[in-house]
């Protein structure tokens, strides 16, 4: 990465003189198969943090603050109305602790033996992201 591309991400972080609460850009690093390819923001940076946040178990990595990761993984074998009932709770917080994201709506839950596939969207101040993604215990 260039030394100038190193100064605008700082630039970025620097919040106004007024001190009041600003969002900061999103900027972080694309990541395929566990490889940093490229510099993201925006939309596709929020795309993300989505994923990263729903595949991220709370409470399990002291990198991450409680509010950071999903409790989805803990739905997992439990009983199929009880899953239907609380996986919109656990993912709307998972999600909305997110200044970015405002809501949150599931549309379908299916539930099989060793997972939970969820469909739905967030609506983030970059517009709706769809989410599309599996749970998968241990």
């Amino acid at each position: 990465m260039a030394d100038e591309d190193l100064q605008d991400d700082a630039d970025d972080e620097v919040l106004d003189n007024d001190m009041e609460e600003v969002t900061l850009p999103s900027k972080t690093f694309a990541v395929e198969n566990g490889r940093v390819i490229r510099l993201i923001d925006g939309r596709e940076a929020m795309q993300q943090a989505i994923n990263k946040v729903l595949t991220t178990e709370r409470f399990v990595f002291p990198i991450y603050d409680e509010n950071y990761g999903s409790d989805a993984m803990d739905l997992i074998g439990k009983d199929a109305d009880y899953i239907h009932t609380d996986i919109e709770r656990v993912i709307e917080e998972a999600l909305t602790a997110d200044d970015r994201i405002s809501s949150v709506t599931i549309d379908e839950v299916i539930d099989m033996t060793d997972s939970i596939l969820v469909t739905g969207s967030a609506e983030t101040i970059f517009g709706k992201i769809d989410i599309e993604g599996e749970v998968k215990s241990d």
